[in-house]
């Protein structure tokens, strides 16, 4: 009986060795008491977030040789306004990495709606409304079927690059670009609708 314990110990062990891992957290940078909490788990690397003020708060990382193999690396964060302040909106930065088709979600815990949203390559943003006093979700950090996780391209890149990921409360300013960004992609729409 023993025997058979060692032997499903030893399989569960290799499981987990073999899964694919994901880039090594070297930490955040914040300001204002912000607080990243990590539970990356495989490919997947997941945070929550408790911004206690407006300030940016980057998560870095470095991959590795690992990363290149299995799975796709995914990113999501739950993340709590404990600011008392309300949110107009959300902005998601990568630096030294991109994001990959199809875009993930953005979403509330339903107090306040997702008013509009845009991304590229590199950023992705989302407008409360109204303002936003409690949690939303970047990406699919509570496994919710109508949500999906934002994926990192990691083409091009190699073991031992860096890159990081920020998440940033918008200044007023940046919602005119973000509007900006959204009339540009109606008006693309539009063209290939016609042709």
């Amino acid at each position: 009986m023993k025997l058979h314990h060692f032997a499903l110990a030893a399989i569960a062990a290799a499981t987990f060795a073999t899964q694919a891992q994901a880039a090594v957290y070297n930490g955040a940078t914040s300001a204002g008491g912000n607080v990243a909490t990590e539970f990356t788990s495989g490919s997947a690397l997941s945070f929550d977030l408790d911004l206690a003020s407006k300030a940016p708060i980057t998560l870095n990382f470095t991959l590795e040789s690992a990363d290149f193999s299995g799975d796709a690396m995914t990113f999501s964060a739950l993340v709590r306004n404990l600011s008392g302040l309300g949110f107009d909106g959300v902005r998601v930065s990568l630096s030294g990495i991109t994001f990959a088709a199809p875009a993930g979600t953005i979403t509330t815990d339903g107090f306040s709606a997702v008013s509009a949203t845009t991304s590229s390559a590199t950023e992705a943003m989302a407008r409360f409304s109204p303002e936003l006093t409690s949690e939303f979700y970047i990406g699919n950090p509570l496994a919710t079927a109508s949500e999906a996780n934002w994926t990192l391209n990691l083409d091009g890149l190699k073991a031992g690059q860096q890159f990081s990921v920020t998440v940033a409360v918008p200044e007023p300013t940046t919602y005119g670009l973000m509007a900006a960004g959204l009339g540009v992609m109606g008006l693309i729409a539009r063209r290939r609708k016609a042709a």
